[in-house]
């Protein structure tokens, strides 16, 4: 019997799948007055664990907070003086604050500490993690370093896709090495402006995890360049037929500020299906695809039978929200041929060197107007994804999208297609 708990809850039967017992729902990129952040961790981290949240990680830029000597000035050029007493006002009893030189100074907790004053069993959990980024040649390549136990400095290299191939194997070494499991992501690959192209997916099939869902690039787009799905649907259909597994989806807030007035929403996340709320637990069903992710729409229910090939999703709908499920395939004769264009510089917009990709990448298969659908995957199918938007509009929608709440379930299927045509 599962448990329901939350949005991510639901009575769930697996069919030659996982069985497990509950959907967790979390925030893998995040940021606080550690880095770019404009919130103490303790405001961050409560922002989230009362909004539902059964997992976080606070992931700041290039280090774990795990300094005890970090000591902020009240009215310096991070925190303003309204902000540190607001948040003295909350967190006094615990909160260490002192004056020196005439100056008052607030220092920010470490993750132990947040951990110790936040981690419940069962019911939140925050797990350790640090953005790791750098422009390389006018290209923003950023990554996230989940579950790790301490900062992993940024590893040189000369391109984009030298650094991710390096940063990765430094976050995978680090697992081995400290006995966690360790999760690698490419983070937002659309911003500012398409820096991260589906190509470097392909070349990379060690990196499992991209940001399907997080803030967009800044720029109206050429009419040549792919969108958010049709760049994950580019590097799967490569990945799978290469002999690859497929690259998983993942949807995140990278907040920066917590400020409802300021346009702060809950715009993205994850929920992972597991048998308890714990750190390795969570990254070794991400790593199995056992999640979908979302930016509004609630799932009761996945099932995938691998004997008939049948994806199936159930909404867990709102009250008087419509709902339409689209299946989403790329078939095995698909067409490899890529034109390449340029896209020039113009005002602010960064010039870039595109590739198009044939629309035979990643076609709709099947659509269905409710809350319940299903499709069975046809013999040339390389692998099925269910994506399923409401009605209710994004508030601030990015230029990318998505423009509607959506849910996104992983690519299913495609150990089957590779079963029946292995490499040679």
């Amino acid at each position: 019997m599962f448990k329901r708990i939350g949005l991510c809850l639901s009575l769930l039967l697996v069919l030659n799948v996982w069985a497990q017992d509950a959907w967790y729902r979390g925030n893998l990129h995040m940021h606080t007055y550690w880095s770019d952040g404009i919130a103490f961790p303790e405001e961050a981290v409560e922002y989230y664990r009362s909004r539902g949240y059964h997992f976080l990680c606070v992931s700041d830029h290039n280090l774990l907070q795990l300094a005890a000597d970090n000591w902020q000035e009240v009215g310096g050029k991070k925190v303003k003086p309204g902000a540190a007493e607001q948040y003295l006002k909350t967190y006094g009893e615990t909160a260490d604050k002192k004056t020196e030189g005439g100056k008052d100074f607030v220092r920010l907790k470490t993750v132990g500490e947040l951990k110790r004053q936040f981690d419940k069993a069962g019911e939140f959990l925050l797990i350790p993690g640090h953005e790791m980024n750098k422009n390389i040649s006018g290209i923003e390549t950023h990554m996230n370093a989940i579950n790790v136990t301490g900062t992993l400095p940024f590893a040189r290299a000369e391109t984009p896709r030298e650094a991710l191939e390096a940063n990765e194997r430094a976050v995978s070494t680090h697992g081995r090495t400290n006995g966690c499991e360790t999760l690698f992501m490419l983070n937002h690959p659309f911003w500012p402006y398409f820096d991260i192209q589906p190509d470097t997916l392909v070349a990379l099939p060690q990196i499992r995890f991209y940001e399907l869902s997080n803030d967009g690039n800044r720029h109206k787009a050429h009419p040549d360049w792919y969108t958010l799905e049709k760049f994950w649907d580019i590097a799967n259909a490569f990945r799978i037929t290469d002999g690859h597994p497929p690259v998983f989806g993942t949807a995140t807030d990278d907040t920066h500020n917590y400020n409802p007035s300021a346009g702060t929403t809950l715009r993205g996340w994850v929920c992972v299906r597991a048998d308890k709320l714990d750190g390795d637990t969570l990254v070794r069903a991400m790593n199995r695809g056992d999640f979908y992710s979302s930016s509004g729409v609630a799932l009761k229910d996945i099932r995938f039978d691998e004997a008939a090939g049948t994806l199936s999703v159930e909404v867990d709908p709102k009250a008087d929200e419509t709902y339409t499920i689209t299946f989403t395939v790329t078939r095995a004769d698909f067409d490899r041929t890529t034109v390449p264009f340029d896209d020039p510089a113009d005002d602010k917009k960064p010039a870039r060197k595109g590739i198009k990709y044939s629309d035979t990448i990643g076609v709709v298969a099947k659509t269905v107007e409710g809350t319940s659908a299903s499709y069975t995957l046809q013999p040339d199918d390389l692998y099925a994804r269910a994506t399923v938007t409401s009605a209710t509009k994004m508030i601030k929608p990015m230029l990318c999208g998505p423009w509607v709440q959506t849910a996104w379930t992983q690519p299913y299927g495609w150990q089957s297609w590779q079963k029946r045509n292995p490499q040679k």
